[in-house]
């Protein structure tokens, strides 16, 4: 017992517990223990309130909306409440468990001695109850008289009969024996303890095997229907009038209170029963009734026919003022559904249902019912939901009657199941009974299957529906009773349990039986079963010896391949409880066996030890891709096999059935039968996912996985173990936006997925985040919304889907709600508006639908409307008219739950508040409203005492604290404790009210954030860039000091639900500009609570004043990350300094992504795997990811930051690290210095193992470059370019580095969306950008590595000191360094000048160029259409810089930047900003522009840079010497530049401005053709292309073809490049480009070489198989013929000559080159020579260049005849996959060259090897692209289409490899073909499509071939001739 002293120490633990973030006030708050209970509470909420923080005020509408109340006089109104109350509505399992509660207090389970055997019954009786016209003796009321002549045989010699009797008052009683002599009784004797009577008798007065007569008169009482026996009940008619009734209730010990007898199931026998009831009532038994005798005195008699053979507690009568309704079946069966007066309009339904029920159980019996009628009675009150008595079943009222006007499809199919189920006892539990309590599944279990399976043919087109009813509510309900701490096994001894083990697991084991047997097999079996059992009992060894016998006449098999013995199948099932718990292991994302294994579910601790020690034999249905239909795998409870006639071998094969190689999808339990549940390793499960994305699942399947996936993560968390929502999450939505779901929505599936989402919207409904929950329901549902009708469809699931989901829908404001839902009511309003009985009869839609459109019309009701008014006067009728069908009226209450008025849910609050119906349930309705709480909080601190006082409080409280769980809460309800005066119970009410939203606080606080994460992830846009500005000017210079502790694997410990996030505090110190009452900050994907935020105001004087916070209007805008924070009652703040504080959490992706993100990598001495922490904030997310701050690039402040991390762990970030603490718990600290003034995307951090190399350059900046631990030998390269470029950007922009250091951090991982990042000070981005292993790098990787760091040290000045003022201005920050990285290698290796320069230069125009001609993609470079970092900021605004430089000149351009950097430094600038620095140098040095006038740069960028494409110059001949130029945009239209173009004739490069539409100088652009020639944008300096004439192109090609050097390189790859462009645009024919490429047999030169054998390998792929290919063999030959010779197979080192051998070396392989091929050979042979025994790859073995190993090892392979060539190939290919790094190795290149192999075995065996995983999908494409036939993959995959659609890759990938290069019609019509035939039909939808769209890829290379393969062959014929074969 706890004394009131103990209940304060308990309520103040739980205080203790609250404190976030000021525990040490709750320490203090503990210091007295003995103060009396008001003062401690006085104290300790003094100390809450005094850390800043309030209790918040209820939301107060207008005051409009309190008066138009008024005026409604709604707060005044009287309400009626129902006197009929229904204690359970539409529940029949808590009909069920309420009896057993009541049953448990006085059954006795004393078992009768085995000395009688019951033979025949004759029982009278004559029941007393207030009843029209008869009188008797007021003490005989609710008495009953009766006699009971019982025939017995003697089994034993005793002295005495025992009986069970009970309550009893005997009259007198006499035995007699079978020749009427009288057997003397001595004396009797009632033991109501065992509910016996003893008629005692002489010793051995009783002879074993005679047969006795006992006669017993008596008088019984008529009891309350709770207590069973015979028992009263009554209605009340319109008038008030309470009309009784009577009937019987007997199961399982209640018919020893009615007769003596023998009352166990096993003593079966006949019963003949006489009534003598008031005449003006109707008598109903078992039988059907005969004529009645009536008497003078009101009273009649009838007699019932004798029953068959039955157990006593079927035996049932009922005397009442009954009607009826009928039906006859066609097996004739009279079907009758009695209720009482006034309900004869609704009794139809019942009587026709049970009818059909008992015609098809009938039919799948092979019985027919076997008593001429079948009664369903509903009373008013019945102690179950219904009891199974033979021919006349007895039910709650609303399951017999139907009223279509209030009750729902969901309240009729209730009523059709609950009759079914007793109906189905009418052979399981009466025909054949369980012979003891202990097998009561045999009764229970079977009318549960049944109640849902004999539906079924009953109503066919809703068979899929009421599947899934038995899967949800029998097996799912089974399930988790079977893991209860209640469970007791199936087979249960200390029965009977009307529980959800025998009912729900017991129907449940038949499904699943009837899955193994099959349903047919399974039918028969329970047709020998009721033939062999019929009019007696069984046990369960009698079912399962039947269904094993059955089994073996069918030939049913086990996993051994034996005959299946039943009884040890199922006995491991039946007698022990818990489940299994099925993991599908398959945690490999390639190859690998799929296995099963099983383990107990729930605990076995505290369980009793079992011979099957807790493991099941297991049966599962399985789906894969290869094998769809559902078919038999076993997972056996031992491994072994008893079976000695199969050998050894076959015996293993057989019991390792369930292991499965790894699949695309793979399904278990297809038919959810398996009676256990399955787990999914994360790979299976992401299959699972894709599968049902893709392809879909039905809904039984679709409910299993639901429920799985969430009594499963219970389970993890009960145990203490990590677990998550975020499976069940991703399988809800991949679920519920099925098309299948969309179109046919399931309720079962809805339900059972609708109280896990409960779970999430709960944690998050009272908090800042609780819009989430909204976004949450419309990902799950928008679609399905969008779909459902509104109104009946006469489908039950899509009908009770509606009604169910709808009010949902309403909640959370899915699609059209809102102006559905308020037109509906305003149709119901008119409909209704003359009536004076509610709304039920008059409301023109459907039950159904009628919640959602009261929570509708309740909810978005405006202040002026009168519909909360209008649904409170329809309750207050509806409780008057229909008493007994609620159905309407509770809809009414649950809709005006929905209101959001203050006014009007205080109007409803003191409804509930004085209703007579369930507390729980109304205030239930008010907890999913959000704005309820407050008001119910309001209500009772205006009626604490009234409250308080009454049986409400528990539900009230309950409802107010629902959504509860944060800090202010805690705080709130303190304070509410503290102001009253509470009982001692009254406390403890309280306290665990309290308690509850602490501990919700706390699970919010650490199970929640892993959910607010998932959510962030899924309902929210993960980020955006840019986001668009959102800020108000009205902040200054913010100064951050941000504290930093990221969560990942190291040595110092956390929480596991704290991994991959990180917890933070931020100080941000600003000055306000402007007065505001609202504070504007950016903030996205962070956990804040509203008591985590502080805001000070400082004034001149340091003076520090706490600013109130409207706490409960703090909000989050997700779709623009912004965080406002209103101040209390708007206060304005005025300008000056403030401090603003948060303490936050916030989340780290878990792959690499923009934001805060992880990686993983390998390594180290122990190859072990590690965790980085890092930022990339420039797009996505942002730095508002990490912590509130002003997040656009003009809000530029100073970022202090420190980091708490792993002790074993380096961090970093953008400054110098100002000192490390390292503390005892694993943990240190890292501080860094103060940066200069930055935005806030460039802060940066990064955590993790690292290591370094570290250099300076001349002028003292410490460069390093860190990797993960064990690589930074790899980044030498790197460090020497950032060094480099560090130097040249000083040096000639005559501007320092602004930093001390500049780090330069190579990850494992990066964001997909982006190469590195520029942060200041710290440079971060994906390694092989900044690392590369020399012994395997090529040429284009080194180079890659060289652009990437020097790229991004160029930021350092364009972009970090100097940044862009908005986002749609980035060309400021990538131009740049896009342009001048060039300049930074060249200065770093001025030996690589014409690589970094020159082919640099040109490359960027030719990408630009490309890109900026594409409808639909090119943009202008200032632009606000995303994508932001798109071509053209990096490419054409690099392009444009070049223009600069060259129409500037270099000097004036050089002069410009470092004015530029000069003057916005530690600033922002904007474009016109950089023009008026570069206008101001030119005008400097006397630049003129098209006009004479002083340049104004401004006045021709802004055509580049504002418009769209680039302009096109056209050269026309006008007549036969006159050429005519003009513009126009690529794109057409009638944009214009200011172009400035350098002209090259032979004599001279001039510079001309070409303006307006024909270049403004006829001088210049109207001339004569050029002799000898003349090229207008000479070396590619401006930023256009040139569309020559006929007439002047043929002059520059001949001026190539006779002095290719007088052109320079960059002028000759822009000719080929815009030849090329013109030609396949369509301007040009294939000839005139085709005649340019002639004169490259002279060229020695990158760029040029790069863009005509780019063209080369499109032709000889795309005539691939054409037989045309030895054409363009000799064409590209013989064009690369003398660059082969000159450069042959020499590399240098130098970037370009290496880049030119590797492209001709490749191309001339490619070609069929006999020479190049020999050289490939050779050194093919010499590299497997010196390689095949490599135990360290092949990068020093190998002894050829990088750049020549792809094509060496292909070719070489390709022309090797042995075999052992292939191995060797394959077994260094073998070694790359297990032991190389992460950097480039020649893994990839081996791969491929296996693909190159003419053995078709052998290229078999690599496709095959795909399939298993043992080589990626990409080798495909190398197969592809050399098999000369096109069959190999063809013919594959039409041998093996099954194993190919199974494949552990993408369908997709096949069908581009096989596709890639088709083209003629042979293979057109095959791939169409396909299209047509049986195997395309296998397919799933989602490869069907990927299969059409390779038909298009044919398509297209046909069209392509029929286009330009003559002109292009004649081409080549005229110039080359014929080849030679």
């Amino acid at each position: 017992m706890s004394t009131t002293s103990d209940k304060k120490v308990q309520w103040l633990h739980a205080i203790k517990a609250i404190g976030k973030y000021h525990l040490r006030n709750f320490i203090s708050c503990a210091a007295d223990y003995e103060m009396r209970r008001k003062l401690f509470f006085s104290f300790c909420i003094f100390i809450l309130l005094n850390v800043g923080y309030s209790a918040p005020t209820a939301n107060q509408n207008p005051e409009f909306a309190e008066s138009h109340a008024e005026e409604l006089n709604i707060e005044n109104v009287e309400f009626n409440h129902p006197k009929i109350l229904p204690e359970h509505p539409e529940n029949f399992k808590l009909d069920k468990l309420a009896a057993r509660q009541r049953q448990s207090l006085y059954v006795t389970k004393e078992r009768l001695p085995p000395n009688l055997n019951a033979i025949d019954y004759t029982l009278w009786f004559k029941p007393y109850f207030p009843s029209p016209n008869v009188q008797y003796p007021t003490e005989k009321n609710f008495t009953f008289d009766g006699k009971a002549t019982i025939q017995v045989q003697a089994l034993v010699n005793t002295d005495r009969f025992i009986l069970n009797a009970f309550n009893f008052n005997i009259q007198s009683y006499k035995v007699v024996d079978l020749d009427g002599n009288v057997v003397p009784i001595n004396s009797i004797s009632q033991d109501d303890s065992k509910q016996q009577l003893s008629l005692i008798t002489n010793a051995n007065g009783v002879v074993s095997g005679t047969i006795y007569t006992i006669e017993i008169v008596y008088t019984g009482l008529i009891n309350s229907y709770t207590d069973g026996g015979v028992y009263y009940t009554s209605y009340n008619d319109p008038q008030g009038i309470q009309h009784y009734m009577i009937a019987t209730h007997m199961e399982p010990f209640s018919a020893r209170k009615v007769f003596p007898g023998l009352d166990e199931p096993s003593y079966k026998a006949t019963f003949t029963i006489t009534l003598q009831f008031p005449t003006a009532h109707v008598a109903l038994s078992n039988m059907q009734e005969g004529l009645e005798e009536t008497f003078e005195d009101w009273w009649s008699e009838i007699t019932f026919p004798t029953t068959p053979k039955m157990s006593s507690y079927l035996i049932a009568f009922a005397v009442g003022p009954y009607v009826n309704s009928k039906y006859v079946n066609k097996h004739g069966t009279l079907t009758r559904a009695w209720g009482w007066p006034g309900t004869e309009q609704y009794l139809q339904f019942a009587a026709e249902n049970a009818g059909e029920c008992l015609y098809q159980l009938g039919e799948y019996t092979g019985i027919k019912f076997p008593l001429a009628k079948a009664d369903q009675l509903g009373m008013p009150e019945f102690l179950a939901g219904a009891m199974e008595n033979w021919g006349l079943i007895i039910y709650k009222y609303q399951y017999i009657a139907y009223n279509p006007t209030t009750m729902t499809t969901r309240n009729m199919e209730a009523a059709a199941k609950v009759m079914c189920h007793e109906l189905a006892h009418q052979w399981f539990g009466d025909l054949v009974t369980t012979a003891w309590w202990d097998d009561l599944f045999l009764n229970e279990g079977f009318a549960d299957y049944f109640m849902t399976y004999i539906q079924i043919p009953v109503y066919p087109t809703q068979g899929t529906y009421l599947d899934t009813l038995q899967v949800l509510n029998e097996l799912q309900v089974g399930l988790n009773a079977d893991v209860r701490s209640d469970a007791h096994p199936l087979v249960y001894p200390d029965g009977p349990a009307f529980d959800d083990i025998t009912y729900n697991k017991g129907a449940s084991m038949l499904r699943m039986l009837s899955d193994v047997l099959g349903p047919n097999v399974f039918q028969k079996g329970l047709m020998a079963y009721l033939q062999d059992r019929k009019y007696s009992n069984a046990r369960d060894i009698d079912l399962l010896t039947t269904l094993t016998a059955t089994a073996k006449e069918n030939g049913i098999k086990d996993w051994c391949g034996n005959d299946l013995n039943v009884t040890d199948f199922m006995q491991p099932y039946l007698h022990q409880t818990n489940h299994p718990l099925i993991r599908y292991n398959n945690n490999q994302k390639t190859v690998g066996i799929a296995s099963f294994t099983q383990e107990p579910f729930g605990s076995i601790d505290n369980l009793n030890s079992t011979p099957w020690n807790y493991t099941w034999t297991i049966p599962l249905k399985t789906s894969t891709l290869t094998d769809p239909g559902p078919h038999m795998l076993w997972l056996p409870r031992q491994q072994g096999c008893s079976n000695n006639q199969v050998s050894d071998e076959k015996n293993e094969r057989k019991i390792e059935e369930p292991k499965k190689r790894a699949n695309q999808y793979d399904f278990t339990s297809i038919t959810s039968a398996t009676y256990g549940r399955i787990i999914y390793d994360d790979i299976g499960f992401d299959r699972v996912l894709k599968s049902i994305q893709q392809d879909d699942i039905n809904d039984n399947l679709k409910l299993t996985l639901l429920a799985d996936e969430y009594y499963y993560m219970l389970r993890e968390k009960n145990a203490g173990r990590p677990f998550g929502y975020d499976r069940f999450l991703n399988l809800a939505v991949a679920i519920f936006n099925t098309p299948s779901f969309i179109s046919s929505p399931s309720y079962s599936v809805f339900a059972q997925a609708q109280p896990v989402l409960e779970e999430v919207a709960q944690m998050y409904r009272d908090t800042i985040d609780a819009q989430l929950i909204t976004r949450m329901y419309k990902k799950l549902f928008q679609n399905v919304y969008n779909q459902l009708p509104w109104n009946d469809t006469n489908l039950w699931d899509t009908d009770t889907f509606q009604e169910t989901f709808l009010p949902f829908a309403v909640r959370y404001d899915i699609g059209d709600v809102e102006n559905r839902t308020m037109t509906m009511f305003a149709n119901v309003k008119t409909a209704c508006s003359n009536s004076q009985n509610g709304t039920a009869w008059c409301s023109p839609y459907s039950t159904n639908l009628r919640r959602a459109i009261y929570c509708g019309a309740a909810k978005y009701a405006p202040a002026t409307s009168d519909f909360f008014f209008q649904m409170l006067h329809a309750y207050n009728k509806e409780v008057i008219t229909n008493p007994y069908f609620y159905q309407e009226y509770m809809a009414l209450l649950e809709g005006m739950s929905c209101t959001q008025s203050p006014a009007t849910l205080k109007v409803l609050i003191r409804l509930f508040s004085t209703s007579t119906l369930s507390p729980s349930t109304l205030f239930g309705f008010l907890k999913y409203n959000p704005v309820a709480s407050d008001s119910l909080y309001n209500y009772f601190n205006a009626n604490q005492q009234q409250i308080v006082a009454s049986s409400i409080l528990n539900a009230y409280l309950d409802s107010m604290t629902y959504n509860w769980d944060t800090y202010t809460r805690i705080v709130q309800f303190a304070s509410l404790m503290n102001s009253m005066d509470l009982t001692d119970s009254q406390f403890q009410t309280f306290t665990n009210y309290l308690d509850r939203i602490n501990s919700a606080f706390q699970n919010r606080g650490t199970y929640g954030l892993k959910i607010l994460n998932w959510l962030y992830d899924t309902v929210v846009v993960i980020g955006k860039t840019p986001w668009e500005k959102t800020l108000k000017g009205d902040v200054n210079y913010p100064q951050y000091s941000l504290s930093l502790t990221p969560n990942i694997p190291g040595s110092g410990s956390y929480a596991w639900y704290s991994n991959m996030t990180f917890s933070a505090s931020v100080l941000i110190k600003f000055q306000l500009i402007k007065p505001t009452s609202v504070i504007t900050i950016n903030a996205h994907r962070l956990a804040i609570e509203a008591d985590g935020i502080n805001l000070v105001s400082v004034d001149e004087f340091n003076n520090k004043t706490v600013i109130p916070l409207d706490a409960s209007s703090i909000a989050k805008d997700y779709d623009r990350g912004v965080l406002t924070i209103p101040t209390a009652n708007n206060l304005i703040l005025y300008p000056q300094q403030y401090f603003l504080e948060f303490e936050y959490s916030g989340f780290i992706f878990q792959n690499p992504n923009e934001g805060d993100a992880s990686n993983t990598y390998f390594g180290g001495l122990n190859h072990r795997k590690g965790w980085i922490f890092t930022t990339d904030f420039e797009g996505g997310p942002g730095a508002r990811s990490l912590l509130p701050c002003f997040d656009e690039p003009s809000y530029k402040g100073q970022f202090t930051v420190d980091v708490m991390h792993s002790t074993d762990q380096i961090a970093l970030s953008n400054t110098l690290e100002t000192g490390t603490t390292v503390y005892d718990s694993g943990w240190s600290k890292t501080t860094f210095g103060t940066t200069e003034n930055m935005s806030s995307y460039l802060l940066a951090i990064c955590v993790g193992h690292f290591s370094n190399l570290a250099k300076v350059t001349r002028l003292g900046v410490l460069a390093r470059v860190w990797t993960w631990s064990g690589m930074e030998q790899y980044g030498e390269f790197a460090l020497n370019v950032t060094v480099g470029t560090i130097e040249f950007m000083e040096e000639y922009f005559d501007y320092s580095f602004p930093l001390q250091k500049l780090d330069v951090m190579a990850l494992p991982q990066y964001t997909q969306d982006a190469g590195a990042m520029e942060n200041w000070g710290l440079i971060i981005g994906e390694y092989s950008l900044f690392m590369f292993d020399p012994d395997y790098a090529t040429t284009l990787q080194i180079a890659e590595v060289a652009e990437t760091t020097a790229h991004e040290v160029v930021h350092q000045w364009f972009g970090d000191t100097v940044t862009l003022d908005w986002w749609n201005d980035i060309f400021l920050n990538e131009a740049f360094a896009q342009y001048w990285f060039a300049n930074g290698i060249d200065w770093t290796f001025p030996e690589q000048h014409d690589y970094a320069i020159d082919y640099n230069r040109f490359y960027m125009n030719h990408i630009a160029l490309k890109y900026d001609c594409l409808a639909g993609y090119a943009k202008p470079v200032i632009s606000d259409t995303p994508p932001v970092f798109g071509i053209e900021p990096y490419y054409k605004g690099s392009a444009l810089l070049n223009l600069l430089n060259n129409a500037l000149t270099p000097f004036v351009f050089q002069q410009g930047l470092s004015s530029y950097l000069t003057l916005y430094g530690y600033g922002n600038a904007s474009p016109q900003n950089l023009w008026d620095s570069l206008t101001q140098a030119a005008q400097r040095s006397n630049k003129v522009d098209w006009n004479g006038q002083p340049l104004d740069v401004a006045s021709f960028m802004n055509a580049y840079t504002l418009q769209t494409s680039y302009p096109i110059i056209t050269l026309s001949l006008r007549g036969t010497s006159t050429v005519q130029a003009t513009q126009q945009s690529c794109l057409s239209g009638k944009a214009l530049w200011n172009i400035p173009l350098f002209t090259q004739t032979q004599q001279s490069t001039d510079f001309k401005w070409f303006v307006n539409y024909t270049g403004g100088n006829d001088a210049t652009w109207l001339r004569p053709l050029p002799s000898p020639f003349r090229v207008d944008n000479a070396g590619s300096t401006s930023f256009a292309r040139i569309n020559y004439d006929d007439k002047s192109w043929y002059s520059i090609q001949a001026q190539l073809l006779s002095n290719m050097s007088s052109m320079s390189s960059t002028t000759r790859a822009m000719l080929l490049d815009d030849a090329n462009f013109f030609y396949e645009s369509g301007t040009w024919d294939v000839n005139k480009y085709l005649d340019l490429t002639l004169y490259l047999t002279n060229e020695d030169s990158l760029a040029p070489w790069e863009q005509a054998i780019s063209y080369f390998t499109e032709i000889l792929n795309r005539f691939t198989y054409q037989p045309e290919l030895n054409y363009i063999h000799n064409y590209v030959i013989k064009m690369t013929q003398n660059a082969m010779n000159k450069f042959q197979w020499n590399t240098n080192g130098i970037w370009t000559n290496d880049r030119i051998v590797q492209l001709l070396v490749n191309v001339n392989n490619l070609a069929n080159n006999r020479q190049t091929r020999i050289v490939s050979q050779t050194l093919f042979s010499n590299f497997v020579l010196k390689c095949q025994y490599s135990l360290d790859g092949t990068g020093r073995c190998s002894g050829i260049h990088p750049n020549l190993r792809s094509a060496t090892y292909c070719y070489g392979l390709r022309q090797s005849t042995n075999i052992e060539d292939f191995n060797a190939v394959n077994t260094l290919y073998s070694w790359f996959t297990q032991s190389a790094g992460y950097l480039q190795t020649d893994g990839n290149n081996l791969l491929m060259a296996l693909g190159c192999s003419t053995n078709i075995d052998l290229l078999k065996g690599l496709i095959r090897g795909t399939l298993s995983g043992d080589y990626p999908p990409q080798v495909l494409l190398s197969i592809s692209a050399h098999d000369q036939t096109g069959d190999v993959l063809y013919n594959y995959f039409m041998d093996h289409i099954v194993e190919i659609q199974n494949a552990p890759y993408d369908f997709s990938l096949y069908i581009q490899a096989l596709f890639q290069n088709w083209s003629t019609e042979e293979q057109l019509q095959l791939a169409k073909d396909f299209l047509t035939g049986f195997d395309y039909e296998l397919l799933t939808y989602t490869q069907k499509q990927q299969f059409r769209a390779g038909v298009v890829v044919v398509q297209r290379n046909y069209n392509w071939m029929q286009l330009y393969k003559a002109p292009l062959i004649s081409w080549i014929q005229t110039n080359f001739g014929v080849p030679d074969m």
